[in-house]
């Protein structure tokens, strides 16, 4: 005989209905699952600490070859710095030494090694910080006696510059060492462009080089 209604839905299957009975039935998987999430936070947590000791250690060995910088002995502090570049690499300190480094190398001449040393952090180096390193390279390559090269650089460094003043700054410099690369088509475009925003700091010295690029036969 077929039964109906109530007689014909099927049995429910044994559900927990307390806090108490769903203890009991997954307290195996609970405990797994808190485990799992406690190991997780607390390897942030330990890898957020490790992050912050070896950026305050960084900054703290920074500062001292820094003031041997200042102090006038460049060639010490070279060496103080070449040491923080490469044990914190990528620390915001890391970084900053890396740049000061390959200043000093460009004081000495040195530009394809300071360069060299530009690109070997250019990869790991904090944001804030990558726009200054690609300008430092675009000086370099301009004091190398290589104008395409550094206005490529400069505009990597604008693309990379977090700021419109910046960004302004970056692209002066490489409508400048466009010019000395004989592109003046590129560097119009770019003297143009700045020169038609009042809000730019450059506008003014970009009509300036507008016009005197213009005049050019």
């Amino acid at each position: 005989m077929t039964k109906t209604g109530e007689a014909a839905r099927p049995m429910p299957s044994i559900e927990p209905e307390t806090l108490g009975e769903t203890w009991l039935l997954y307290q195996k998987q609970i405990i797994i699952g808190a485990i799992v999430v406690a190991v997780g936070a607390g390897g942030f947590w330990l890898w957020s600490r490790s992050s912050q000791i070896k950026e305050e250690k960084a900054g703290v060995a920074f500062q001292s070859a820094e003031a041997t910088f200042m102090s006038g002995n460049k060639f010490l502090a070279q060496a103080e710095l070449e040491k923080i570049t490469s044990r914190y690499k990528g620390t915001t300190a890391g970084t900053q030494a890396a740049m000061l480094t390959a200043q000093v190398m460009f004081e000495q001449g040195k530009h394809a090694e300071g360069i060299a040393q530009l690109e070997a952090v250019a990869g790991s180096a904090p944001k804030a910080l990558r726009a200054g390193i690609q300008a430092l390279i675009g000086s370099g390559l301009e004091s190398s006696g290589k104008p395409a090269e550094a206005a490529a650089a400069f505009a990597k460094a604008a693309s990379e510059a977090g700021f419109a003043v910046d960004r302004d700054m970056h692209h002066m410099e490489q409508a400048r060492n466009l010019i000395a690369a004989n592109d003046v088509a590129g560097a119009s475009k770019i003297y143009k462009e700045i020169s038609g925003r009042e809000d730019s700091p450059f506008a003014g010295e970009a009509k300036v080089h507008l016009g005197e690029v213009s005049a050019k036969p």
